[in-house]
């Protein structure tokens, strides 16, 4: 890779997020399996039922934001407390709004009360989301280390919040309510470092002008975001209907297994995104010389995890979770090859936003999110889990490949992906 004076300063960045998300990953895959165990297939596929309902909503309490955020942040250092203070009130007002409907939801339909309780707790974890602007201005600044340390605090207090429930027999709703705690501490965190930093929250100041810059840039990414959403959880919220809470279970557990490995694509294309968009700015040549990198390097990653996994599946998930998950087994080894399409749609993201073309990744997205309903809608008839599995596949690969050769801006993507 061609020499850069900021190369070490965004190694090391990387290298903190890295560590985060690997003891995350540790925890994650322990203790989630220490608790699906406690639980039980039944009541596993239940939280993780409310997890993914609530995410269809709570994504419109983002305004599609993130990436903008950060790259408005890095072009215009001097108005950071007016991008963040704007942005702040935005997703508050936001927030507040779906909870409400949420909240009206949930009381106007008959739902079971354990449901509710924990679709209630779940869904106020918005309000707490919002602190994640921070996590987006230390990207901006690669300055990660202070995000990793919020995080681990929390991740080493609600891994032990996580064991005691377990011993102690605890109903499912006070795992919901250690989720609400989880996004507490690591909120308190980056205030808290955010203030050490040298910089001031009482300094955001919230500007309509701004408002709507970010609203005009954005709207596309909200809809994006939703599809996402819904191309992500909509599988769950379907087995849930079509098949029933154990069903939702064993998908879960496929779900928890394939997706741990995602904070790789994640964590490696947040921690370069600055480059990247320096680059654009700078030197077109050395801008897409970087991305075709960022391609084969998002490849060669997907496929070290999922060529492993196909033949492993069986095995990892009877080690991890017990004999009475072993379904999940099959459906790990077809759905871990959608994360070659996940790491390719982290990277191509960041190349769309450059490029300022939200539009185009907002209809890519919600014609893979319909796809998904569609395909799941039959195919789960007819295959069960597999048949989800299937169609979650499919939709990703046309999200994050195929439909880059739809249009002749963005076909140059599709030959760099190919030949990555």
């Amino acid at each position: 890779m061609e020499s850069h004076p900021g190369f070490y300063r965004y190694f090391f960045n990387t290298g903190w997020m890295f560590g985060e998300k690997i003891l995350r990953l540790v925890a994650g895959v322990f203790i989630g399996a220490y608790v699906a165990r406690y639980l039980g297939p039944g009541q596993y596929g239940e939280i993780n039922y409310v997890i993914s309902l609530v995410s269809l909503f709570s994504v419109l309490a983002t305004l599609g934001f993130d990436t903008i955020l950060i790259r408005e942040l890095i072009r215009h250092e001097h108005r950071q407390e007016v991008l963040l203070g704007t942005a702040f009130i935005l997703r508050l007002a936001a927030a507040i709004l779906v909870f409400a409907g949420l909240y009206v939801a949930v009381k106007s339909t008959p739902t079971e009360t354990v449901t509710a309780q924990l679709i209630a707790v779940i869904s106020a974890g918005m309000i707490l989301e919002i602190f994640g602007l921070i996590d987006f201005f230390f990207q901006s600044k690669v300055m990660s280390r202070y995000v990793v340390w919020s995080q681990v605090f929390s991740l080493v207090v609600i891994s032990v919040f996580r064991i005691l429930l377990v011993v102690y027999k605890a109903p499912l709703v006070w795992f919901a309510w250690v989720q609400l705690v989880d996004l507490f501490l690591i909120a308190a965190g980056l205030v808290f470092f955010y203030q050490r930093a040298g910089f001031r929250i009482f300094r955001w100041r919230f500007e309509m002008a701004t408002a709507r810059e970010l609203l005009r840039d954005a709207w596309p990414m909200i809809f994006s975001s939703l599809a996402i959403t819904v191309y992500l959880r909509i599988d769950q919220v379907m087995i849930k209907w079509m098949m029933g809470d154990e069903a939702t279970g064993y998908y879960g557990v496929a779900v928890r297994l394939s997706e741990t490995w995602n904070f790789i694509a994640v964590v490696v294309c947040a921690s370069l995104f600055p480059a990247i968009v320096r680059a654009k700015q700078d030197n077109e040549e050395l801008y897409l010389q970087r991305m075709r990198y960022l391609y084969a390097l998002m490849i060669a990653l997907s496929l070290a995890v999922a060529i492993p996994m196909t033949f492993l599946s069986g095995f990892i998930v009877t080690l991890l979770f017990g004999a009475a998950y072993q379904p999940a087994g099959n459906v790990l080894a077809l759905y871990i090859w959608s994360g070659v399409f996940t790491f390719l749609g982290v990277a191509n993201g960041k190349w769309i936003i450059s490029e300022n073309l939200q539009v185009f990744r907002m209809t890519s997205l919600v014609t893979a999110a319909i796809l998904n309903v569609v395909l799941n809608y039959f195919l789960i008839r007819k295959m069960g889990l597999i048949g989800a599995a299937v169609s979650t596949l499919v939709a990703y690969s046309y999200a994050g490949y195929f439909s880059f050769l739809l249009t002749k801006k963005t076909r140059v993507v599709f030959i760099d992906m190919t030949r990555s």
